[in-house]
């Protein structure tokens, strides 16, 4: 019995090493590749703010971030939109208990729940006008698109895990490569990214000091250069 299940797993195993194979080497090897750096550039977020007490909840973004990639490359789709949409949470809720003490230490008590409409709020949420004129009021106009940008990648992504039947429909029922998930989830991811690192600079980037804006520069002109007003934080 102990032999039959590990050669279970150890074929499963096998089958997910094809279907890594079969999605680098698909039309979608490239992304896949380019995405992956930004595992690296949220590491250096998570050094440039080694000193918050916060940083356990950026810790489990990155952490959700690599387990999702891990699962999509080797074909667990559902599993990958389960840990992208976690991941998009987890950054959100970084940010908003970034900027209160009281409701990161009754979050962390089990006292208080935040709600994904609490993190999204157009008036009071962390892409409202409100808060983002508070750290970085030059891009205050994108809340409102981001907002909508943000609640559609959450509501989609919802759809894979809350078993909507045109969902299960799609997803395959053997452990097999799939180019079209794959796609999706690399644009979902792609669109996290873009909104994840808005969040990042929008929030910390003018308490960081110059050494540590030069980490970031690359970064910010690659993902964010449509942005002109993040311009100014190199125009020095």
């Amino acid at each position: 019995m102990g032999n039959h299940c590990k050669e279970h797993f150890a074929n499963l195993n096998r089958r997910i090493g094809k279907v890594i194979d079969e999605s680098f080497a698909s039309e979608h090897g490239a992304s896949l590749t380019e995405l992956f750096q930004f595992s690296e550039d949220l590491n250096i977020w998570l050094e440039l703010l080694s000193d918050r007490t916060d940083r356990t909840i950026l810790v489990s973004a990155i952490q959700e971030f690599e387990l999702g990639f891990q699962a999509v490359v080797g074909g667990q789709y559902r599993y990958s939109f389960i840990a992208q949409r976690y991941f998009l949470e987890q950054i959100f809720r970084f940010i908003y208990l970034s900027t209160n003490e009281l409701h990161l230490r009754h979050w962390k008590l089990g006292l208080r729940d935040i709600s994904w409409g609490a993190l999204v709020d157009k008036e009071n949420g962390i892409l409202s006008k409100v808060f983002i004129r508070a750290f970085y009021p030059e891009v205050e106009v994108e809340g409102d698109h981001l907002i909508k940008v943000a609640s559609k990648l959450y509501r989609e992504s919802s759809e894979f895990i809350h078993g909507n039947f045109n969902k299960i429909e799609e997803l395959p029922n053997n452990l097999e490569f799939h180019s079209s998930l794959l796609g999706r989830w690399i644009d979902f991811m792609e669109t996290c990214k873009f909104v994840a690192l808005f969040l990042l600079f929008m929030r910390f980037s003018k308490d960081i000091d110059k050494q540590g804006m030069a980490r970031l520069e690359d970064m910010a002109k690659e993902e964010l250069g449509g942005i002109e007003e993040f311009n100014i934080l190199f125009a020095n």
